[in-house]
């Protein structure tokens, strides 16, 4: 009896084995000939798990011949329909941990699982995108020269805000405090700014409109920050009603206005001098609290604000090659620097942390540095992956860092404390990206990505969902 046991069990043995090894045949020949570009790949960028698999198959094939050599001699048991069954039924039960060794060799991917087609028309040029987290996790709006449309965390689209006739919507508010967001439209010879206007996110409604004179915006705690040549205006983000007015000198200009909670900020570059300052206002009476001189000796090239709270700003002149990040407290004193030439692509702002691809000869690195004093918290290599894109993570504690090498686009997740990866990198499967694009958490165990292509022909938006099957 202990024999005959014995002997089925070799018999179901060699049947599972043999299940596997054609499995792992089968994903072969499927990485080899249909995931692989071109058919063809080197040491570093063929598909993941290939490697693996060259090692395994022919290993578990061989292990399947020694075990049939012993099979053939049990005649009596091959023979018996009852054998025959039971190793039939038994054998497939060895494909699950032959699967799940397959998803280790291969890692975690994740691939597109709805996406908005594009509508081909190639004029609209995409202008910038909202996040929001309300009330649809993953839900944002996407901003184009002809309108704003909104899309739900599934990438379904939404509510649709056309531009007015004539005009051409150029520029968002940076932040859109209680679902509340500012457009900058131009028209006629008025440059972008021309027109002012307030959208309630939530079901598209336009709030109010106002004509104005190539005015840079800016979403404050309830309030709308307008800075045109003149003046710069505080007014109900709500109703639009004016609240306050500061005037500006006639030989100087607005570069940049933002703000956090109750403090708005604008950086004023002056002709005489080459000078520049930034300068903070209350943002609910437009008083003056402090003003701080900005490193300058030529004309502004770039100034931008990275943060209002804690409060960073890029600036770069013209001339002297200056181009640094400066850190400010609450009381407008100078607390640290970054060194802006080190940083390229788009910074992500975190916390009192700020994220951003670092410049390491033909490395790759990503870098997070103090808005607090300006030390450098850590600093992560990536090799000879291209940073594409940052954005925070599925928690708080995690930054997700988009990027390629090799034809393979990867998706992976950082600590936000001390910037270890949490895990493998994630390949994403069948992605197109633009050179620009922005993305976000979605539903649980997806992301949303939208792209601000130029001619705006590759698709809108997409969703990206974990690998089930191969």
């Amino acid at each position: 009896m202990k024999e005959k046991l014995f002997g089925v069990g070799w018999l179901v043995g060699t049947a599972a084995l043999g299940a596997v090894t054609l499995m792992y045949f089968v994903l072969f020949w499927k990485l080899s000939f249909v995931d692989m570009p071109g058919n063809e790949c080197g040491s570093d960028d063929c598909p993941r798990g290939m490697g693996w698999l060259m090692l395994f198959t022919p290993a578990l094939g061989f292990l399947t011949w020694l075990l049939w050599q012993g099979v053939k001699e049990m005649q009596e048991l091959r023979r018996s329909c009852l054998v025959r069954l039971i190793a039939a039924v038994l054998a497939p039960v060895a494909l699950w941990p032959g699967w799940l060794g397959y998803e280790w060799m291969r890692g975690p991917q994740m691939y597109v699982s709805g996406w908005q087609i594009p509508d081909g028309s190639g004029k609209a040029k995409p202008v910038g995108v909202w996040g929001l987290s309300n009330p649809v996790p993953g839900m944002f709006v996407r901003a184009r020269v002809d309108g704003l449309v909104a899309f739900d965390g599934t990438g379904r689209r939404g509510w649709g805000l056309a531009a007015p006739e004539g005009t051409g919507l150029c520029a968002l508010s940076r932040t859109t405090p209680s679902g509340i967001g500012l457009l900058s439209y131009e028209g006629g010879t008025g440059g972008c700014g021309s027109q002012v206007a307030a959208v309630e996110l939530g079901e598209g409604r336009s709030l109010w409109k106002r004509d104005a004179s190539q005015a840079l915006v800016a979403a404050v705690g309830d309030t709308a920050v307008l800075a045109e040549p003149n003046a710069v205006t505080g007014l109900g983000l709500r109703e639009g009603g004016e609240r306050w007015r500061a005037p500006v000198a006639r030989d100087c200009l607005v570069r940049a206005v933002d703000g956090a909670g109750e403090r708005a900020v604008y950086v004023e570059e002056c002709r005489a001098g080459a000078t520049a300052r930034l300068v903070s206002v209350d943002a609910r009476t437009g008083a003056r609290a402090w003003e701080a001189a900005l490193p300058t000796v030529s004309r502004l090239g770039e100034v931008r604000v990275l943060s209002a709270d804690p409060l960073a700003v890029h600036v770069k002149d013209t001339q002297r090659g200056t181009d640094v990040v400066l850190l400010f407290d609450a009381q407008g004193r100078e607390r640290g620097r970054l060194p802006g030439g080190d940083l390229y692509g788009e910074p992500l702002v975190t916390g009192d942390l700020l994220v951003s691809p670092v410049k390491a000869g033909k490395k790759a690195d990503v870098s997070a540095y103090s808005l607090i004093d300006g030390h450098r918290v850590w600093r992560t290599g990536f090799g000879d992956e291209r940073i594409l894109g940052l954005a925070p993570g599925r928690s708080p504690g995690e930054i997700a860092v988009v990027g390629s090498v090799h034809g393979w686009t990867y998706l992976t997740r950082l600590g936000r404390a001390d910037g270890k990866r949490r895990e493998e990198s994630t390949i994403l499967r069948e992605v197109r990206l633009g050179n620009r694009f922005a993305f976000s958490a979605g539903p649980p165990g997806s992301y949303v990505f939208v792209n601000l292509d130029a001619n705006d022909e590759l698709q809108p938006t997409f969703e990206v969902m974990p690998v089930w099957g191969w």
